[in-house]
């Protein structure tokens, strides 16, 4: 008796306790609680909205901070990093004591390529943290990623707005002439959502890529249901998938697992689980190897390196089943997420990974096993790699891939997309050969503005014309692999000489820079001294060196083609007028005759033969003058009659 007395004590006590303790509980604890719930499963969405509905309800600022934290951190980790910037603005204002908000936000600056202020807030983070290896690690990348942001490799990346949505698009891959991905769009299979994202549960699509982008459908057969199924692979014959199906067949599942499905009359069958699956760790993202023996998927069972790791399975082909999965190793794999493996045709092996320097959250690598070891992983780069998530490659086989058209397809969530994940394409961008320049006045120094500089092959062919500036600039691209002339002209002024140029062999980005001076076209009074034409005595064949001077001139008048010129030859007064006159009228003709040789038209010449008439100083007949002063009277000239010749 005195023992159930002392226990029915005990237990008032214990009841008065429990219902004092309820009794003192916030009132929002229950909204609380879930909201934690949510976030702990992993359902960000849902835990921010929830999250959002009970922080204006709590006093304690401790707490609210906390809170406020969680609102931020589940859209980051939802990936809506709009809402997430917007959140982290509050708890750091908020004064938030957790230094955890530091990495957090970081990265959040990351992805918005604002590497200057994430350095900063990962250098304040590791004054907090010193030995965290992930802060230590992104204050690294911050630095790499500009350096690679300012110098991208090779590429052209352009989002695939015919296949995009506003909702999750990933993990393409490329079989027979279609391209497959995984997509939480609105003809998704069934209506149930996703909490971790609020959209739709993600089905298997296709579309069709032999002659552009076909509009995409829900692959037919068994393989989509009502939840997240995604991220597949084919093999050569087209007629075997493997994919992950997430949630399990009843939605009840926390791991994902990687299943097999066979085509039967153009309709994929009914899905059978791959024998490595567990309940216990999840396994995903499969990619086949092109000979079908080894399958490459991401894990986190148990032994490895990180969070997720990269693991290969064999087919063992006598007992028809895929063996026990071996994890890549820490060459590869890191302390952190490394996911989305694809396997080339040439076995080299593309992954993403959190757990190597790069430009944000996953960025690419690319890696190939030699004798049974992986070597280093090399980082994609910019333009592939961004500030974002950027993962789930492929490239299309070599006998896919077409000129001028995309070699793989990618997935991220980069700044400039259409919604969540986005697919982008990647095509290889051609070495640019950059011609910049001004045209200038060649006696006052001068811009020319309007001044048309044209690139012409040498073949003849017109490659661009471009006007200057004001400022007398001008900039072209020109063609690889070709030999070329740049010429500049403008009316009242004579053209440039051609400048020939090369792009034979180019292997980078080149830009050249000229100045190209124009000389202005004289009025028809003024004429011009062609130094350098000389004739023996009494004579007027043409030597060797005024041949040299005249191919000058011929070359003006190529380039000239609307220049018609008189060209006047004169002697000094040693001589009878007479006779100088008939000497100096056979020395222009020379002149002339030798220019018609060299494909000047004859109606664009006159020869003129002036004799002693245009003395340029004072030694006239009688007056006694040294060599050097008559020489200055035997002259050739040319000057300009008309600029608007035609043929």
């Amino acid at each position: 008796m005195k023992i159930r007395l002392i226990v029915s004590v005990l237990l008032i006590v214990m009841l008065s306790q429990k219902l004092f303790a309820q009794q003192n509980q916030p009132s929002y604890q229950f909204e609380l609680d879930r909201a934690t719930n949510a976030y702990n499963a992993k359902k960000y969405n849902t835990a921010a909205g929830l999250y959002k509905k009970v922080y204006p309800k709590i006093k304690d600022t401790e707490q609210k901070q906390k809170v406020l934290f969680y609102i931020a951190e589940s859209y980051r980790l939802g990936n809506n990093y709009a809402q997430a910037f917007k959140w982290f603005e509050e708890v750091i204002n908020a004064k938030y004591p957790d230094p955890a908000i530091l990495y957090s936000y970081g990265n959040l600056l990351k992805y918005f390529e604002k590497y200057d202020e994430a350095s900063r807030t990962f250098g304040d983070y590791l004054f907090e943290m010193p030995e965290d290896k992930k802060g230590k690690l992104a204050l690294q990348s911050c630095n790499i990623a500009q350096q690679w942001k300012a110098n991208p490799q090779k590429f052209t990346i352009k989002n695939v707005k015919e296949w995009n949505t506003e909702f999750g698009d990933f993990s393409p891959f490329y079989s027979n002439g279609k391209v497959f991905w995984t997509s939480s769009r609105k003809e998704s299979t069934g209506s149930l959502v996703f909490e971790w994202t609020g959209q739709k549960m993600c089905d298997i699509f296709e579309a069709d890529y032999t002659s552009g982008y076909g509009k995409p459908t829900n692959v037919q057969g068994k393989v989509n249901s009502v939840y997240n199924d995604g991220t597949a692979c084919l093999d050569l014959t087209q007629n075997t998938l493997y994919f992950t199906q997430c949630n399990g067949t009843d939605g009840k599942g926390i791991n994902c697992k990687i299943y097999v499905s066979y085509k039967q009359n153009n309709l994929w069958g009914e899905p059978s689980l791959l024998p490595f699956n567990s309940d216990s760790f999840s396994c995903g993202q499969p990619s086949l190897s092109a000979d079908g023996k080894k399958l490459f998927f991401s894990s986190d069972m148990a032994g490895g390196f990180g969070e997720k790791d990269i693991y290969v399975s064999q087919f063992d082909e006598v007992k028809a089943v895929w063996q026990t999965p071996k994890n890549l190793g820490n060459m590869v794999n890191t302390f952190d997420d490394d996911m989305f493996p694809f396997i080339s045709e040439n076995n080299e092996l593309f992954y993403s990974t959190k757990g190597k320097i790069g430009l944000g959250g996953l960025d690419i690598f690319k890696t190939q096993d030699s004798a049974n070891t992986y070597k280093i992983p090399q980082n994609l780069q910019s333009p592939i790699n961004s500030g974002g998530d950027d993962f789930g490659i492929a490239y299309l086989p070599q006998n896919a891939q077409k000129p001028n058209a995309p070699i793989a397809f990618f997935t991220s969530n980069r700044m400039d997309g259409m919604g969540d994940d986005d697919i982008y394409s990647i095509s290889i961008k051609p070495f640019v050969f950059l011609v910049k320049g001004k045209v200038l006045e060649r006696e006052t120094n001068a811009p020319i503005s309007k001044s048309l500089v044209a690139l012409t092959s040498n073949e003849g062919k017109n490659l661009f014309t471009v006007n200057t500036t004001e400022k007398g600039e001008f900039t072209g691209e020109i063609p690889l692999n070709a030999l070329q002339s740049l010429i500049a002209n403008k009316s009242g002024y004579f053209a440039s000489t051609p400048i020939h140029i090369s792009s034979i062999g180019l292997q980078k980005d080149s830009v050249v820079e000229f100045t190209i001076y124009l000389d202005a076209i004289p009025a028809p009074e003024v004429d011009f001294t062609l130094q350098g034409i000389l004739y023996d005595l009494d004579k007027y064949d043409l030597r060797a060196e005024s041949k040299v001077v005249l191919d000058s001139l011929a070359i003006i008048l190529k380039n000239n083609p609307t220049i018609a010129i008189e060209i006047g030859s004169h002697t000094d007064s040693r001589a009878p007028a007479e006779y100088n006159i008939e000497l100096s009228k056979k020395r222009a003709q020379s002149c002339l005759n030798y220019l018609l040789t060299k494909g000047i038209a004859k109606g664009r010449m006159l020869s003129v033969g002036y004799g002693e008439s245009k003395l340029l100083n004072d030694c006239s007949d009688g007056i006694d003058c040294t060599e050097a002063e008559h020489q200055v009277n035997r002259r050739t000239t040319f000057r300009v009659l008309k600029t608007d010749f035609k043929r």
